[in-house]
């Protein structure tokens, strides 16, 4: 027998993740657009402050998407000098991108920014809750 409870409830957490997703990457969308970056060249420049060099194909699996929009998202980046890549001096088949001088400068006028919109937007919730919902994304991820 089939439990229409469970699929409501189902439908009702989807409806509002999605919900919740789409009004987070708004606000955003909305702030890297302040400093004419995409969603995804932001993405990959916040991949490479934190983490340093990598190769595209790490930088792909750590944002979860093809390595055809990563060579993509950077060439257009490579074109604004904020990253460069370079070719592994062992495995020529490596490529690496590293964020430029630029680059760096770049993310440093945009972190501090950033961070306090995020922080607000999170506000809603208090700390307890916060690191609750980070359990359950990391659960449901």
């Amino acid at each position: 027998m089939i439990n229409r409870d469970k699929f409501k409830t189902s439908e009702m957490l989807w409806s509002k993740l999605s919900k919740a997703y789409d009004t987070v990457r708004k606000a955003h969308m909305k702030e890297m657009s302040r400093f004419d970056l995409t969603a995804p060249q932001f993405g990959v420049l916040e991949v490479l402050k934190k983490a340093g060099p990598l190769p595209l194909k790490k930088i792909s699996e750590e944002l979860m998407v093809t390595g055809a929009n990563i060579t993509c998202v950077v060439d257009n980046l490579e074109k604004e000098q904020l990253v460069q890549r370079v070719h592994s001096k062992t495995d020529r088949r490596i490529i690496t991108a590293e964020l430029t001088d630029k680059g760096k400068e770049k993310m440093e006028e945009i972190f501090p920014n950033y961070n306090k919109n995020l922080s607000e937007l999170f506000e809603i919730f208090s700390e307890e809750e916060q690191k609750v919902l980070i359990n359950l994304l990391e659960k449901l991820r």
